[in-house]
């Protein structure tokens, strides 16, 4: 224990440090977000962070090599991830290239981590090779959902960072649960460097507003990264029920398929940009985006903690995928709700007043 609480201390300084080193690399380097008409903040901020992260979660693992279970599969998958956010950040990438890309990606990881065997418990039919093959596309297409997840989160300070700490706590127990000592180190240390990183992300009595900015690079290699956690811990018949994991990610999951669907009812991508993401719609509702932020984190936790509960306690993969279903329920309505008033108002203020004659 005293081993993990003093790597974890590294990984969060290491972290920090190269937040600081890397915010003045990059204006030279051109990674820096600018403010336009969907992006509301003051000047530059450069997108460093994510690079941050994972230079101080690679650097404690070479100190840590033989205490983590994970493979180079894993590493080249990570490294390609965050190479390919850095490419965006900078170059700004056609969204139909980085899903090509990233659907390789998940492809790569999980033939060489041997993945792709979650256990669904007895709610599906999985025997033959039928069944694993479904199992196959099920968790490609996680990991890219989840990249793209935790890409669309990322909308105001502290809020997709935060959300990843709030995951990861529960993923950090659920590996000492199932007695995955090989990822406990992985996950402690990568929960570590994204706090060095929130210390300059979070917005707080003590910061107004953030100095950097995860980019890229790091939303998407978290997402990728979480993708592949639970993955793990799902991983083969002993593997703990896939429905339940997803209550650690069920949040950022319902609003991107969310997204995508009403963009699409619109005859647009669903890949392109707006402001109608829940951080967005709470803001408009009338909240500060810190507490817009704290508040998704917070029920993203919550949720988490249910899913932990549930497995805990030995809770069917039925009755847990059910319990998500109420979840996505709920975001829908809030989003019909909000969306209907915004457009009555709207239409409201633009209808001409009608002068009565007398």
């Amino acid at each position: 224990m005293i081993v993990l609480l003093l790597e974890s201390s590294v990984s969060l300084a290491l972290s920090a440090f190269f937040v600081v080193l890397l915010r003045w690399l990059s204006a030279p380097l051109h990674l820096l977000d600018l403010p336009d008409h969907r992006k509301i903040h003051e000047g530059a901020v450069p997108l460093c962070g994510g690079i941050a992260i994972f230079l101080a979660f690679s650097g404690i693992s070479l100190f840590t090599a033989n205490t983590m279970d994970v493979g180079p599969g894993f590493w080249s998958a990570t490294l390609l991830v965050v190479t390919l956010g850095v490419a965006d950040d900078r170059f700004a990438l056609p969204a139909r290239f980085r899903f090509a890309a990233q659907a390789l990606i998940a492809m790569a990881l999980i033939a060489a981590e041997g993945l792709g065997r979650i256990s669904f418990g007895d709610m599906l039919p999985v025997a033959g090779f039928g069944g694993q093959a479904v199992l196959l596309v099920i968790s490609i297409a996680f990991v890219v959902g989840l990249i793209n997840a935790w890409n669309m989160v990322d909308g105001i300070d502290g809020l997709a960072g935060g959300s990843a700490a709030a995951t990861l706590v529960w993923i950090l127990l659920l590996a000492l649960h199932a007695g995955q000592d090989g990822l406990v180190f992985p996950v402690a240390a990568l929960l570590s460097a994204v706090g060095g990183f929130l210390l300059f992300n979070l917005r707080s009595p003590w910061r107004a507003r953030a100095s950097v900015y995860l980019g890229d690079a790091g939303s998407t290699a978290l997402g990728a990264i979480i993708a592949y956690l639970i993955l793990r811990l799902s991983n083969g018949a002993q593997g703990l029920a896939f429905p339940s994991l997803l209550w650690l990610v069920i949040l950022p999951v319902v609003d991107t398929l969310s997204l995508m669907v009403r963009r699409l009812l619109d005859h647009r991508s669903p890949m392109s940009a707006d402001r109608r993401h829940l951080h967005h719609l709470l803001i408009d509702c009338g909240l500060t985006p810190a507490t817009t932020s704290y508040l998704i984190v917070l029920i993203s936790f919550l949720c988490g903690g249910i899913g932990y509960i549930g497995l805990l306690s030995g809770v069917s993969g039925a009755v847990m995928a059910a319990g998500l279903l109420f979840v996505a329920a709920a975001h829908s309505i809030f989003v019909l709700a909000v969306e209907t008033s915004a457009h009555r108002r709207t239409h409201g203020a633009a209808r001409p007043a009608v002068k009565l004659q007398t």
